[in-house]
């Protein structure tokens, strides 16, 4: 992992990031932590949940059966863990987004919550991710074949027909249709395995930007003046409603 980089304000983060990309041309994902201490690992992986995993997946699958009204076909296995990581349910996607703003958002946004932790942002070089796992350097839809291989475990007792996809994470692009996924730029990290992230060898693959817990209230109020906000990074009536109450508090 590269050296952590301090993170005062917006302007430095987009400087260090043109920084980045002129000295490597690489497609940069981006996520950001209220607690800089949270390890860079699934929910499914926190908690004891993992040995849980397939009851939570089927016991979702059975119950959302009957209340969620567009729901995925039977047989779509990205389409229902995208959905569960949507609702929060603890899956082996992690959560990445294309903007280094919706990032710092997701960094700051708990700045009350979380007053004397220092934030985080973390960079993933997803193509290099990939490479390194032996899928080349190609981001892959959630729906390929490859990807699938490793989510089919998570549902059900698999022994997947590719052995190159075992005790490996994989880079992708969620191909659902949800507005949440649309403004955040979502992408994910698909998680067929135990490994972390920033444990990997690989050079220059994840780098961290600290932003100390006395910058986060004005880093989130410089993403503000950007339009970055609850109501935009959750285009709901709920998230409309309590960024209006907060605001009129």
């Amino acid at each position: 992992m590269i050296d952590d980089k301090i993170i005062t304000s917006i302007g430095d983060l987009i400087s260090e990031i043109k920084e980045i990309y002129s000295e490597q041309n690489h497609l940069l994902w981006f996520r950001g932590h209220s607690d800089k201490d949270w390890e860079l690992v699934p929910s499914i992986q926190r908690e004891n949940y993992k040995k849980n995993e397939q009851f939570l997946m089927n016991d979702f699958y059975m119950m959302a059966s009957v209340t969620v009204k567009e729901k995925p076909s039977y047989e779509n296995y990205s389409g229902w863990m995208s959905m569960m990581q949507h609702f929060g349910l603890p899956t082996r996607l992690l959560d990445w987004s294309q903007s280094p703003l919706v990032a710092a958002f997701f960094a700051t946004n708990d700045f009350e919550e979380f007053p004397d932790k220092d934030a985080c942002i973390w960079i993933l070089r997803p193509s290099l991710l990939n490479e390194s796992e032996g899928f080349g350097k190609f981001i892959y839809p959630m729906d390929t074949r490859t990807v699938l291989e490793m989510i089919y475990p998570a549902f059900k007792p698999y022994k997947s027909v590719d052995k190159d996809v075992e005790n490996k994470i994989i880079a992708s692009y969620p191909v659902e249709n949800n507005m949440r996924i649309y403004t955040q730029q979502s992408a994910f990290t698909v998680h067929n395995s135990l490994k972390k992230l920033s444990a990997l060898e690989t050079p220059n693959l994840v780098q961290r930007f600290i932003i100390p817990s006395k910058n986060k209230e004005a880093i989130y109020n410089e993403l503000k003046i950007c339009g970055i906000s609850l109501r935009n990074i959750y285009p709901d009536v709920e998230h409309i409603a309590i960024e209006l109450k907060n605001h009129f508090k």
